[in-house]
């Protein structure tokens, strides 16, 4: 038996009490409010893009309004995560897992681009082990990205890095080459090939390209770059890599045909750009004037063209070399607007180099990140940084983080006096901040130079943890070093304080 609404019930006859008046069976009734299935599709379409594609594509069972919701996302994340059911995914980590659920994964993109309305589309990622064999599949991707009138495509190949053997994907630059990629904005290459035709004649409205682990040569690079005049953000990803975000910037990486760079100045709109782990990269030449510059790898020349308008630099050198040596000798001479300047490199030796220290006058910002080996005999003196302050007049902040991979004696008054150098009144340097200070005699010589010499310093932090912890050895941040670090700090530093301004920072306790 159903009533009302039609849910079934008991056959069970309703006894009424005596002389009480009939009364009709109660209907269930509605109750009003704004329902999720009442929002616009463009709002629905929002929700539904926040969620995972195998996520949002399970909504298209709620309703027969919900059925096409999920396809209207504005970024359409293709990869072995969002494709595979589960048991492939577990399968995908296996040994081989990734070529037996090629086909599948092949499969399952082309089924979700061929219902997607490509209305609203903003950027497409596809990522997955894929190489030269796939060239017919991956086209049509390429083709559909450009036929949706999509800003951005993502095309991440990793084949190539697990199978060095199989030919790798050649990326068809001629597509690009037409009126039809007007919408295109922002363009990531992973490990593929990447040969512009000879008739190439540049990007039309790119102003963000991406190159990781490409095979291209030097003189593609330039013809890429000399025609590509459009181009603002030039952008390549390096695993690990977290600074800067997605400004207007260049960023190759991980390129190993590279042995020479040149930026033309057709590229001068250019906000930041990014050279990383290109193992044959010798010399760099940049004819634009891009106020930013990060840089990662060995020791390479870079020459810049005059007048330039460089003002943030980043070194991050994988070779040995001295902080002093280096801003003495190998930075250029053509920057004299630097303002913020980070160096990272592990020195082994001390370099003679402070007669030859040139002025900054425009650096206000400076960043030393130094790992010391200094074995079996201690000749590196950290004393020397202090030489620093007299290079860079207008410096206001300065961070010092030092992994002292050495060995190690706190200082006592039984190792002699402490040493100074001349004195060198600073009028501008307000905030210091040193890390991986374990209070070792040159450590505290530099702190008090610092503390004596600053005018107007608002705070010296003093941090006896080293400031990344992930992989550095255990005896380097051991407790022992920590507390004489913190000890050494109160007990020298401390009493020089005049100004109230040392702030030993941790929740190391001393023992008792």
């Amino acid at each position: 038996m159903e009533i009302g609404d039609g849910s079934p019930v008991s056959n069970m006859k309703r006894k009424s009490s005596p002389g009480s008046p009939h009364r009709p069976s109660a209907k269930r009734t509605k109750k009003s409010g704004l329902q999720i299935s009442s929002l616009p599709k463009d709002i629905l379409s929002s929700i539904t893009s926040k969620l995972p594609l195998r996520e949002a594509a399970r909504t298209s069972i709620l309703s027969s309004q919900w059925r096409r919701i999920w396809l209207c996302r504005a970024n359409i994340d293709l990869s072995c995560y969002t494709v595979l059911s589960q048991s492939d995914k577990a399968q995908y980590w296996t040994t081989g897992g990734s070529r037996v659920n090629r086909g599948k994964f092949i499969k399952g993109v082309g089924a979700v681009l061929q219902q997607h309305e490509g209305v609203g589309t903003h950027t497409i990622r596809i990522s997955y082990e894929l190489c030269g064999r796939c060239a017919h599949h991956i086209d049509e991707w390429v083709e559909y990205t450009i036929a949706s009138k999509a800003k951005g495509l993502i095309l991440e190949l990793r084949s190539a890095k697990f199978e060095p053997t199989v030919a790798r994907y050649d990326f068809p630059l001629q597509m690009l080459d037409t009126k039809k990629n007007s919408n295109l904005r922002h363009l990531e290459l992973h490990i593929l090939s990447l040969s512009p035709p000879s008739d190439f004649r540049g990007f039309q409205n790119l102003t963000k390209l991406c190159l990781q682990d490409v095979n291209i040569t030097n003189e593609d690079v330039q013809r890429l770059l000399s025609e590509g005049n459009h181009l603002e953000q030039r952008r390549i990803w390096a695993p690990g890599y977290t600074g800067h975000g997605l400004g207007q910037c260049f960023r190759i990486a991980c390129c190993k045909m590279i042995s020479s760079l040149r930026i033309p100045h057709c590229l001068n709109r250019l906000k930041f750009l990014l050279v990383l782990s290109c193992p044959l990269l010798q010399d760099i030449t940049i004819d634009c004037g891009v106020p930013a510059l990060h840089y990662m790898g060995s020791l390479v020349s870079l020459e810049f063209a005059a007048p330039f308008k460089l003002r943030n630099l980043w070194i991050d050198l994988s070779t040995r070399h001295s902080a002093l040596g280096f801003i003495s000798s190998e930075l250029p001479t053509t920057i004299p607007h630097l303002e913020t300047l980070t160096l990272r490199c592990s020195q082994f030796e001390r370099a003679d180099v402070v007669s030859r220290l040139r002025s900054f006058r425009s650096l206000r910002h400076l960043i030393l990140d130094l790992t010391i080996f200094d074995l079996p005999r201690r000749t590196i003196d950290i004393l020397d940084l202090g030489y620093l302050l007299e290079a860079a007049p207008s410096m206001e902040k300065l961070e010092l983080h030092m992994v002292m991979n050495c060995l190690h004696k706190r200082y006592s008054h039984e190792d002699g006096e402490l040493r100074s150098l001349p004195s060198c009144p600073h009028s501008h340097l307000s905030l210091v901040n040193i890390t991986g200070f374990i209070g070792e005699k040159d450590q505290l010589e530099l702190a008090l130079h610092i503390l004596h010499n600053a005018m107007v310093l608002k705070a010296l932090r003093i941090h006896p943890r080293p400031s990344t912890v992930s992989s550095i050895p255990a005896h380097v941040r051991s407790k022992d070093r920590i507390a004489n670090g913190y000890s050494a700090a109160l007990e020298f530093l401390a009493k020089s304080d005049h100004g109230n301004v040392v702030e030993v920072v941790g929740d190391f306790h001393l023992p008792s």
